[in-house]
């Protein structure tokens, strides 16, 4: 069950068998639903997860309206990072967008693993890095590449994100109207 986690983890950073076996002892297993929310708005991220199985989306409700602002596949470390760390009310939620199974650790139990193993402390920095250096990608995305491009890349990166996501959400993720999304859709079928 832990496999993937620990694949991912010794990329980052070599782990000692101390620490697996105290991560081991920490992270539950959770078989959960589509629909059900990590992170809810308002509310204080006390986990941060592992999407071992399954797909997630990050949203917040700007003017009334949901705006998917992040997307997580199988493999992701799904955390919403200012409330998880900062121990302050999330401005998003995090919703599973099918069954998913899902690692998770709660705050205390990672600063009990940063306690009692540094490699925690570097797990996290990298973990860290790689969120800013995915959302400094993504400004980027929105600045300089086309719609079209944009749209390419999505199906690229997440394949299946279109049996998963009503096509307003996908339209919010890429920054563009529905009516859009559908033309730049049946442009593509005309090719």
């Amino acid at each position: 069950m832990l496999t993937k986690l620990f694949t991912q983890l010794n990329a980052m950073s070599p782990l000692s068998e101390g620490f697996e076996s105290d991560l081991k002892k920490r992270v539950l297993i959770l078989s959960l639903p589509k629909n059900h929310c990590l992170v809810e708005i308002a509310k204080v991220a006390d986990h941060a997860y592992f999407l071992n199985s399954g797909f997630a989306m990050a949203f917040r409700y700007i003017g009334g309206r949901k705006h998917v602002e992040e997307l997580y596949k199988a493999g992701s470390i799904v955390v919403s990072p200012k409330s998880f760390f900062s121990r302050m009310p999330s401005v998003e939620s995090i919703q599973l967008l099918e069954d998913s199974e899902v690692l998770h650790l709660s705050y205390e139990d990672l600063l009990a693993l940063f306690s009692a193993h540094p490699v925690a402390h570097k797990l996290c920095e990298v973990t860290l890095s790689q969120y800013y250096e995915e959302s400094r990608e993504r400004i980027h995305d929105l600045q300089y590449l086309s719609a079209v491009e944009r749209y390419e890349k999505l199906e690229r990166t997440f394949p299946k994100v279109e049996q998963l996501l009503p096509q307003e959400y996908v339209a919010s993720y890429l920054g563009i109207a529905p009516q859009s999304l559908s033309r730049i859709k049946r442009e593509q079928r005309a090719l």
